[in-house]
């Protein structure tokens, strides 16, 4: 980092804050006492979200941090903006939650983002496992213990190359997930020399611990903090071995035929529409092993079903790309038994069987190209004790398939000048909510996803709307994910867990964002809900609302910051009026939570440079024998979880580089 961190003063305003947070509670409640005796010095939360700031904010967002540490040292601004006249390292424990509280619900949109940029990673921080100990609330919620790991040899010993200074092969694939995995199965197959080229780690499926903290750190982009630019969006983005297909929940579709014949009219990608492209969904599906037989119903997803069958609205199961699934509670964490067919477990492992090399901490900085043509990369490989050593990787072809987010920063970094390269980015925007069962729920058990919803996935007619499923619930990330106005209120829901059911609202974006590079050339994801999506996503809402009060909920909870719940009275009036209540709130930024766990678009295929940064068959339109073959190559958002469009469509571009390499 740059700049000097925290000063004495602003590090001290930083304790005060997580004082506030999660202080130390009286309570009647036996059970939960554990809990409200629990307080964020036990800990060292504030320590520790410094040198979590270290680790993973810009410049920017840290002088956004240090800016809002040192306007609460200001007793004028407290004043304007809670009516206490102090320092707030001055005030009593009620004061410190009056401002605070202030902040987190304030009419002003950069009030928001300042009391989201600490809140958020404070209480995940709080509650998520450190060194494997178990949390007070787990035990007063009965969270499991976490899987045991073995230290059996790992399927695949990635390639040390730090040794060399350029290295040559004849394909150089980028990225190791939906997309890049996939391409390197299919091309070592075919008999092409292969390198894949990973920036995160290789972390062994028996090695996984089931950790959210651990695995945050291991597993996913910047800790599992990303956001936007605007801090309204938290963006879950596989940053491993094998990318987005180790983490996810396994959930498998097809993609829709409204969207391929959308590629296909609107886009030119006529081949969407072929028998090729679903011969391409086929091939991956089966390899990937996607059935319905393991998509058991777990207590979550079965009142999510109820609620449904309840409204006599649509409900389905959705098929997994598992075999042999235990159940195992940390799915989105990375399959400890080694269940989940991601390429980790299929593609990759076919492409390291047949002598491919995978290289993994190595980022690529940019391609080379000379005349129009790719040549190779600069490439940064971390060894073992840390070290960086820059070296280049001498290539016939290249494929860059690092994701939405990554992919579009190397080929601006590599000098492609494309305007739809990093436009249209799609993040499928979604929400969730909360309820109260009377029953034991314990959303965190189990197949995290088996049952979805398309009754509201096309409010406009053109195939836009919102797909409804369940989440996996996790302590830390369910903490930081749940509104905070008081310390009691929060520990209140969090001593309830157990008997917590969500649904998710996944919005099918039709307005996109853009991925823009910051001055060191890293990405910058430039994405606000537009009022049509936003739109989508707030019926999302109230439909969610009414799904688990036909479910019997006894308290269901809006997804706002200052938590506008309701108890069931017996009077379905009242919660029509509550619904009332809650669309007259809308959704504004960073007011409630909102995610991405979807990536797409931001270097499109289309039938024309002026419509895309790809051909349709994925390579670039500036740079001869450089292809793209990841999500970011789709044209639009899919609607439903992209993993097996992503691998079809990389399966449908990995066909045509073979044609290119002859």
């Amino acid at each position: 980092m740059i700049m000097a961190l925290l000063t004495e003063r602003e590090h001290k305003t930083l304790i005060a804050i997580c004082e506030t947070f999660i202080p130390q509670l009286e309570t009647t409640n036996t059970v939960a006492k554990p809990l409200y005796d629990y307080t964020a010095n036990d800990s060292d939360v504030a320590s520790r979200l410094e040198e979590a700031y270290e680790k993973i904010l810009s410049e920017e967002e840290l002088r956004d941090i240090k800016q809002f540490l040192n306007l609460l040292a200001v007793g004028a601004v407290n004043g304007m903006t809670a009516g206490v006249w102090r320092n707030f390292n001055k005030m009593s424990i009620d004061q410190r939650t009056k401002v605070l509280a202030a902040w987190g619900t304030s009419k002003f949109e950069l009030q928001r983002k300042a009391f989201q940029g600490i809140k958020r990673l404070a209480l995940f921080l709080a509650y998520a496992p450190l060194d494997n100990q178990r949390q007070p609330l787990w035990d007063v919620v009965n969270y499991p213990p976490l899987p045991q790991i073995d230290n059996t040899e790992p399927a695949i010993q990635p390639t040390d190359i730090t040794g060399q200074q350029v290295v040559m092969t004849e394909v150089l694939i980028i990225g190791s997930g939906a997309g890049g995995g996939v391409v390197a199965g299919e091309l070592a197959a075919a008999g092409y020399e292969v390198m894949v080229v990973e920036k995160g780690g290789y972390h062994a499926e028996h090695n996984l611990t089931g950790n959210e903290l651990t695995e945050s750190e291991r597993l996913f982009e910047k800790n599992g903090a990303l956001t936007t630019k605007n801090t309204a969006m938290i963006v879950l983005a596989g940053a491993t071995l094998g990318g987005g297909t180790t983490v996810n929940w396994s959930a498998s579709f097809r993609t829709p035929k409204h969207v391929l014949r959308e590629w296909a009219n609107e886009y030119g990608i006529r081949e969407a529409i072929s028998d090729s492209w679903q011969q391409s969904l086929d091939a991956v599906m089966e390899r990937t092993n996607v059935n319905c037989d393991e998509s058991h119903v777990n207590p979550n997803n079965g009142v999510f079903e109820r609620g449904l069958k309840n409204l006599g609205w649509h409900v389905d199961t959705i098929s997994r790309n598992v075999k042999g699934c235990e159940d195992c509670t940390f799915c989105n964490y990375g399959c400890t038994f080694g269940a989940k067919q991601g390429t980790l477990k299929t593609y990759l492992q076919d492409a390291y069987d047949q002598g491919s090399n995978i290289v993994v901490n190595a980022t690529v900085r940019r391609i080379l190209h000379e005349r129009g043509e790719a040549t190779g990369a600069i490439v940064e490989v971390t060894d073992d004790h840390g070290n960086i050593r820059s070296m280049t990787i001498k290539a016939k072809l290249v494929v860059v398939a690092a994701g939405s987010i990554h992919t579009p920063a190397i080929l601006l970094r590599s000098g492609l000048t494309n305007p739809h390269i990093g436009g249209n980015l799609h993040l499928h925007p979604t929400t969730l909510m909360y309820s109260l069962f009377p029953e034991a729920i314990r959303p965190w058990q189990g197949v995290p996803m088996s049952r979805v919803s398309k009754q509201f996935s096309n409010l406009d007619g053109r195939g836009y709307g919102v797909t409804l499923e369940v989440a996996p619930s996790h302590i830390g990330l369910s903490a930081a994910t749940i509104g905070w106005t008081n310390a009691k209120q929060h520990k209140s829901i969090l001593s309830n867990m157990e008997r917590m059911a969500n649904v998710i609202a996944i919005a099918r974006d039709y307005y996109g964002g853009r991925v823009v590079v910051d001055r060191y050339g890293d990405p910058v994801l430039d994405y606000q809900l537009h009022p049509y999506d936003e739109k989508h996503l707030q019926r999302g809402v109230l439909e969610m609302l009414k799904i688990h009060y036909a479910a019997g909920a006894e308290e269901v909870f809006a997804p706002h910051n200052d938590i506008l719940s309701f108890k069931r009275t017996g009077n379905d009036g009242d919660f029509v009026r509550f619904l009332r209540q809650v669309e007259d709130r809308g959704l504004q930024p960073n007011a409630f939570p909102l995610f991405s766990a979807h990536q797409m678009s931001s270097c499109r295929m289309a039938g024309s440079p002026r419509q895309g940064a790809l051909k349709p068959s994925g390579e670039t339109y500036e740079v001869k024998n450089l292809f793209v073959a990841d999500g970011s190559a789709m044209p639009t958002a899919t609607g439903v979880n992209p993993m097996m469009s992503i691998m079809a469509t990389a399966h449908h571009i990995a066909q045509h580089i073979k044609i290119a390499l002859g």
